[in-house]
């Protein structure tokens, strides 16, 4: 049996879609190839399941993050003054060091080297933007030339997502990532042409686009138009952070029910920052809508959340989410579930409208107009294998095996 090696953020059994995923990938990658994983100690301490072999390289973080605290209090002035784009910027820049990175790794690098001294791994597989595993990748090549090495970008690494992003340090590691990769797998048509033109085409670069686990939804089906419920249920599955635009999909709901007096129920599912939080709660007590916070639950009964909705929902941040399509999208379109996604993210667009659902910009105003429009619709499911697990895992393999070949 041929050898793999995992290089990932997350592994298995975290409340992020990113760790869902990786495990939906791993249950048919565990068939193929004898599995080796290395990820981030933080994203995943235990060793993972699928395989007998883990190694854990550790990042920084800092106290002052914007992670929801589990009093739900709102930031201090200190933190508050801490998170400036002119001091993130400063934060993130000696985070993301390079030497910063090798001098807390030291023994990480020496397992890693005596390890791949000692077994023969065939292929080697990273996925990005995590900026760390560009350095573990750079550090393979260096020193053992001869593996092959696929990278999976899932967003481009040098996006304007949140504020206080070292350019300088973020779009060094791009030509790294291209300079020491034998093939890129990229997520969107819009990431894959961001890096065709960077690499000037001297890197093989394919789009192979998300999927869902096709067993977690074998017995959804689209129900049709629903222009006639009085009450009607959303659902946002996964994590709402860095200024994705909550509050503006919220005033949105409002403004749908006074026009046209249908119910309305949000269940957002999953883990939310401060900001997020702040934003809900100068929303709350309003009468006209029902907001539930359900917050991190299992994979599986987040599906129910989802299953159980009648319009499932994308929200993203206002600036720099222009390449990426959400990993929750595919999981909408298999559950058969309209999507309303406030956004003017142009790949979004493109691969939604009009077939899953209706996209609206920024504002409380155009998404009312977008639900309304989403309740007097009828939407087209019916070529959501397409998007299967098992489909995209295929073209995985198919791309690891061409570059041995």
């Amino acid at each position: 049996m041929k050898k793999l090696m995992i290089i990932s953020d997350f592994i298995e059994g975290q409340p992020v879609v990113a760790s869902v995923r990786f495990s939906e990938i791993m249950k048919h990658l565990e068939a193929l190839y004898e599995l080796y994983i290395v990820n981030d100690f933080k994203y995943g301490s235990q060793p993972s399941l699928y395989s007998d072999f883990s190694l854990k390289y550790t990042t920084i973080d800092s106290k002052f993050s914007n992670q929801l605290s589990e009093q739900k209090n709102k930031k201090g002035l200190l933190e508050k003054w801490l998170r400036n784009k002119f001091l993130l910027k400063i934060w993130r820049s000696y985070k993301f060091s390079n030497t910063l990175f090798n001098k807390n790794n030291k023994e990480f690098y020496q397992n890693l080297f005596e390890l791949l001294s000692s077994t023969k791994i065939d292929y080697i597989f990273v996925t990005v933007p995590d900026i760390y595993v560009i350095y573990i990748m750079k550090f393979i090549k260096e020193n053992f030339p001869h593996i092959v090495i696929i990278v999976e970008v899932r967003d481009i690494l040098n996006h304007n997502i949140g504020e206080g992003n070292p350019t300088t340090i973020l779009k060094k590691a791009e030509k790294t990532m291209i300079n020491y990769s034998d093939g890129i797998i990229a997520l969107t048509t819009t990431i894959a042409d961001y890096y065709k033109k960077l690499s000037k085409g001297n890197v093989d670069i394919q789009m192979i686009r998300n999927g869902f686990y096709g067993d977690n939804f074998l017995s959804c089906q689209y129900e049709g138009c629903i222009k006639n419920k009085k009450k009607l249920t959303f659902a946002h599955i996964g994590s709402i952070y860095k200024g994705r635009n909550i509050k503006d999909f919220i005033k949105g709901l409002i403004l749908f029910y006074k026009k046209t007096g249908v119910e309305v129920v949000f269940n957002i599912v999953g883990v939310i920052d401060n900001e997020a939080y702040e934003d809900i709660s100068k929303i709350f007590g309003i009468k006209e809508i029902e907001i539930n916070i359900v917050g991190v639950v299992p994979h599986e009964k987040a599906l129910d959340y989802l299953k159980n909705c009648d319009v499932s929902v994308i929200i993203t941040h206002k600036t720099g989410s222009n390449y990426a399509i959400p990993g929750k999208t595919f999981e909408y379109i298999g559950a058969c579930k309209p999507i309303i996604a406030v956004t003017e993210d142009p790949e979004l667009k493109r691969f939604l409208e009009p077939k899953y659902g209706e996209c609206a910009n920024h504002n409380s105003e155009d998404v009312r107009d977008k639900l309304i429009k989403i309740t007097q619709a009828h939407y087209d499911f019916s070529d959501r294998e397409l998007y299967s697990r098992e489909k995209q895992v295929e073209s995985i393999i198919n791309f690891l095996e061409s570059k041995v070949r």
